[in-house]
């Protein structure tokens, strides 16, 4: 089961990911960025923003209306931390991203003409709804909100 999870997240998904939101804010700090992929490449968590969220939503309403979706949050990080150093790492070694203190969109990558499949889609779409919910915290908030452990 172990590798089906690795296949089906796998770098080439990560990168495209991690691309989308680094290139809407411009620059995010390393930890986190590391909260990107555990909450984006969650299908369960996705489909449930694209049909439930609104912009009245807060992050606490959000996980209360779906504590079984967080309780798994932090293996989720755990196992994809490797895709997530992995991935800045790709992104790094083709000029996508430069990493200091923060990572940062070196290239603007338009995704809008490409067909990136209908999982890409629905993640994409939901980066947004994703952004606005962590925008007011700050980063050892959310990895304590996340309950996080390192």
């Amino acid at each position: 089961m172990k590798e089906v999870y690795y296949v089906y997240n796998n770098e080439a998904v990560a990168s495209c990911v991690l691309l989308s939101v680094i290139g809407k804010v411009g620059k995010i700090d390393i930890p986190r960025c590391c909260l990107v992929l555990p909450f984006l490449l969650d299908d369960r968590t996705t489909g449930y923003v694209l049909k439930n969220f609104n912009d009245e939503m807060s992050l606490s309403q959000f996980i209360e209306s779906q504590p079984r979706i967080f309780v798994s949050f932090n293996k989720r990080y755990l196992s994809l931390l490797p895709v997530m150093i992995n991935s800045l790492m790709i992104l790094k070694k083709a000029n996508q991203i430069e990493i200091s203190d923060l990572i940062e969109s070196s290239n603007r990558f338009d995704f809008s003409n490409l067909d990136m499949g209908d999982r890409f889609a629905k993640i994409n779409e939901t980066v947004p709804a994703f952004l606005r919910l962590i925008e007011n915290y700050p980063t050892e908030k959310l990895y304590k909100i996340f309950r996080v452990q390192l």
